[in-house]
């Protein structure tokens, strides 16, 4: 019978990831949160500024977020909370908001977001040139909101533009330019606290732990982060939506477990002799007869120089 792990257990397993296993994904990544119309729509100006993106990867990483994948399963269901209560977490997670409005889901975005003291500073807003000079909700609202604020900004230009290549580097340029501003001013920590890492932290907590159930998660993720319960719950639901949507993790009928691509990709991902120290600790407590998990021993190989 497979025996469960009492609190200070919990504590030397997180500790033990936190400090031995998980690697900060993005820390060398500018991370932008991309809203307007639907992404999948290739006539739409956020699909095109995915691509533009996309394009000039190889010049500066950037890891593009979308709305509907990393908050969707906390807006519905039980639980649900509103955007706007998740609006600070996201001020505090990225480095930048690049946002075009051409849907009435991002017409509410650049609403929320402008009289968001802390987001506004973030936020790129991308209008569509013919609307430039029209006596609108958003040209007096939150676009002066932006213009106002720190280092937010609004830019102007033809969407069809984003998809000619004699224009898009010149674009990709000033967008780039006004990240820059954006996160120098408003650098972002980017550790196992931010609700982007979460994902990172929580994969090698399910291939370490066999079936592991969301509470357990919860309390993992708690432990490393030192967050309260509601931040805890909101970063283990996103993180676990995410590696769901990547096909990474499956949902189990008493836990969380690996896929086949997922054991391969945590198996380049991370080092492998540290992951299996923890691993045969842990199976040893669950299924052989050991009384305990021991920090020293699950730490014993030597961190990376």
């Amino acid at each position: 019978m497979k025996k469960t792990f009492s609190t200070s257990q919990l504590v030397d397993i997180a500790n033990v990831i936190k400090e031995r296993i998980y690697v900060p994904v993005f820390a060398r990544k500018r991370t932008i949160f991309l809203c307007g119309a639907d992404i999948k729509d290739k006539t739409q100006g956020r699909f095109k500024m995915a691509s533009l993106f996309k394009e000039n990867q190889s010049r500066i990483q950037y890891e593009l977020l979308y709305p509907e994948s990393l908050f969707d399963d906390l807006l519905a269901g039980q639980g649900q909370r509103s955007l706007l209560a998740l609006e600070n977490i996201l001020a505090s997670s990225v480095d930048a908001i690049v946002l075009l409005p051409e849907s009435p889901g991002s017409f509410a975005e650049l609403g929320a977001f402008s009289c968001n003291p802390q987001l506004v500073n973030k936020l790129i807003c991308v209008s569509n040139q013919r609307y430039k000079n029209k006596r609108s909700f958003l040209n007096y609202g939150p676009n002066r909101l932006i213009k106002a604020s720190a280092t937010g900004k609004v830019i102007n230009l033809d969407y069809d533009k984003l998809s000619c290549p004699k224009d898009s580097a010149k674009i990709f340029r000033l967008i780039s330019d006004s990240v820059t501003k954006i996160q120098k001013q408003n650098p972002v920590k980017k550790s196992v606290a931010n609700i982007l890492e979460a994902e990172n932290f929580i994969l090698p907590c399910i291939y370490l732990i066999e079936n592991i159930d969301f509470s357990s998660l919860r309390t993992l993720l708690k432990i490393a982060t030192e967050q309260d319960d509601v931040m805890s719950d909101i970063a283990t639901r996103s993180a676990l939506t995410r590696l769901q949507s990547k096909r990474i993790i499956m949902k189990t009928t008493i836990g969380y477990d690996m896929t086949k691509s997922g054991e391969l990709h945590i198996l380049s991902k991370f080092t492998s002799h540290r992951l299996d120290l923890v691993r045969i600790e842990i199976m040893n407590f669950q299924y052989r007869g050991k009384s305990g998990v021991c920090y020293d021993r699950m730490s014993h190989a030597p961190l990376a120089s």
